[in-house]
């Protein structure tokens, strides 16, 4: 798996993402502006699923995807899609023994050099910049049981685009020996008769507050197996498990008999697993609901368990694409609730270490959450979504937007129901925002688009 998402080194805990820095003085100094530069890198996403090897089929698909945001769209003229950008993909495949040194690999000759490039079009400027919508694309190839590596080199618009990190090993094991296979991740199906699953296509992670669905590979169908979902701690090359946060027994009516296992793609290129029912049942597949809603945005570890037998296993972590950005440091997350808060209570929130910090701001929300079941606050990401507006929106050279009078007003309140702009003769430009209840009136202080409240009236 690559994946490319923030530039930052991130710590994951108490279930936001904090900048992790050298030392707790330096994280309380870190700046929203400097975190809002880190979260607008653009996401890329790679990675692999291995199938039940057939004859004259590919067994090892490599599924990736480009959020538009790391494209570089070009206006297109005489065609209702606007815009169109382009990028390439090689992935060169190596043995990879127990003892292979990985950082040595690249300068070995590859067992297969595979190769792609595609194109993707849009119709709206806003469309090129997004981090949600993709071109997709898809490798495959043949493989016999063994231990491999691979190494994809990226190209956009003729420029090569540097990975955090550019290998990763994979095993493509035996199926007949009914141990440590695969676990698909596919997109949350509640229908128990469907036999094709969209594949989770985000690297090994999957979204954020999305609930999805896990197909396992079941040795014995007379047997009882659990599944088990752990959240895990990950510091440097070190990994523990913190809690478990789900755990069923899988039951029989999930069961899907199945011939054989094919990779398809939709008309937008992403990857799709199809479960054949045409000859033999050569494979017993179940499918369980996993509740990724009521967890927090961190690592975790997904196991098939017969007893206290481990099947199969999978890491996986959330991936928030578009997390506000306040949230990525505890500090300046903090820092933004100023805004909302009284005075007292607000220098109550700020005092002590960075865990009780943590703490304390988790149980302001927690306070305030109107969907206590799940993990996911839209309140409190409202709030921080309007920071992010605001900062893009109302500011100057003079002020960042949030502690501008509009700014302010507006991460309180929201979109105004209307705005009326007023240009008398001699006097500074007027704006009044107005609401169901109330009304707001700033006059314009400079050329720079920069307002300060006037007065505020209800109504």
């Amino acid at each position: 798996m690559v994946f490319v998402r923030l530039s930052a080194i991130i710590l994951i805990t108490a279930g936001f993402f904090f900048a992790a820095v050298a030392d707790a003085d330096a994280q309380r100094r870190v700046s929203y502006q400097q975190l809002k530069a880190q979260n607008q890198a653009p996401g890329l996403y790679v990675d692999h699923n291995i199938l039940p090897a057939e004859a004259d089929a590919d067994n090892v698909w490599i599924n990736f995807r480009f959020g538009h945001d790391v494209l570089n769209f070009r206006q297109r003229s005489g065609s209702t899609e606007r815009f169109e950008a382009s990028a390439e993909m090689t992935i060169r495949i190596f043995e990879a023994g127990s003892e292979t040194d990985l950082d040595e690999i690249r300068n070995e000759t590859p067992l297969h050099t595979l190769s792609w490039s595609g194109r993707a079009r849009t119709e709206t400027f806003e469309s090129t910049r997004s981090a949600t919508e993709f071109l997709n694309g898809n490798l495959s190839l043949n493989l016999p049981p063994g231990r491999y590596a691979y190494s994809p080199t990226i190209t956009i618009d003729g420029r090569s685009v540097p990975l955090r990190r550019n290998i990763r090993t994979f095993t493509v094991p035996d199926f007949n020996s009914n141990k440590n296979l695969p676990i698909y991740f596919t997109e949350h199906n509640d229908d128990e008769s469907t036999y094709d699953f969209s594949l989770v296509n985000y690297g090994r992670s999957v979204l954020y507050a999305e609930d999805f669905s896990a197909l396992f590979f079941i040795p014995d169908e007379s047997r009882d197996y659990t599944v088990v979902v752990q959240q895990l701690n990950i510091s440097g090359n070190d990994t523990t498990i913190t809690d478990t946060v789900f755990e069923e027994s899988i039951s029989s009516n999930s069961f899907r008999q199945v011939s054989r296992i094919s990779m398809r793609t939709q008309s937008d290129n992403s990857p799709y697993l199809r479960l054949h029912r045409d000859g033999d049942n050569n494979h017993t597949l179940a499918q369980l609901a996993i509740p990724n809603r009521r967890f927090q945005n961190a690592s975790f570890r997904i196991r098939l368990m017969e007893g206290d037998e481990i099947i199969s296993s999978r890491n996986f972590r959330s991936l928030w694409i578009d997390i506000p950005t306040s949230l990525l440091n505890v500090d300046v997350a903090i820092s933004m609730m100023q805004i909302i808060m009284e005075s007292e209570d607000f220098r109550q929130l700020r005092r002590g270490n960075e865990q009780e910090r943590i703490r304390k701001f988790r149980e302001f929300w927690s306070e305030r959450d109107p969907e206590p079941e799940t993990d996911y606050n839209p309140l409190m990401v409202e709030f921080f979504r309007r920071v992010d507006i605001a900062f893009d929106r109302f500011s100057s050279p003079n002020a960042p937007g949030y502690e501008t009078d509009q700014g302010r007003i507006f991460i309180r309140h929201g979109e105004p129901d209307n705005i009326t702009r007023r240009l008398p003769s001699g006097s500074p430009a007027i704006e009044v925002w107005s609401y169901s209840n109330r009304e707001f009136t700033f006059e314009a202080t400079s050329g720079f688009g920069e307002y300060r409240l006037l007065n505020r009236s209800s109504r």
